[in-house]
């Protein structure tokens, strides 16, 4: 199970390596708004089993790249088993059953559908935030030297 999700073409803004992890941040956030939305849609249909991505994973994968850029001034961005890069910039991410979720559907539809939306929101704030920085980092780079 891979994300299947069109991605935006991003890469016209990445100058430098912190715009580049900026930028995969936003790629993971729609990734996973869809993959969350799929879950609240598809919730009816027969076969229905709620999908998630690992954040942690991601998170272990841009905090190793942080830590080599701060290092070495260089990004190296390695593939987990859930987070993977594709020469062309894009992002992959396999999916995994999402257990905590199977369960409260099974056992409380009400509180499954309450757990998709907090995910829903705290996905939107990771993403405004990341794109904001990005934002405010592009802005600052075009200001003229002081």
């Amino acid at each position: 199970m891979t994300n299947d999700t069109e991605q935006m073409d991003l890469s016209s803004l990445i100058r430098d390596n912190i715009d580049d992890i900026l930028v995969k941040i936003i790629q993971f956030t729609h990734i996973r708004h869809d993959v969350i939305q799929k879950n609240i849609e598809d919730c009816h249909a027969e076969d229905f089993v709620p999908r998630r991505v690992d954040v942690e994973d991601f998170a272990k994968v841009i905090s190793i790249a942080l830590s080599e850029h701060q290092k070495s001034k260089r990004l190296v961005l390695c593939d987990s088993p859930t987070v993977s890069f594709k020469a062309d910039g894009r992002l992959n991410i396999k999916l995994k059953v999402d257990t905590a979720a199977l369960g409260l559907f099974d056992r409380d539809f009400d509180q499954y559908m309450r757990l998709q939306q907090k995910r829903l929101d705290e996905n939107m704030i990771n993403n405004r935030t990341a794109c904001a920085l990005l934002s405010h980092k592009l802005k600052f780079s075009r200001a003229p030297a002081r």
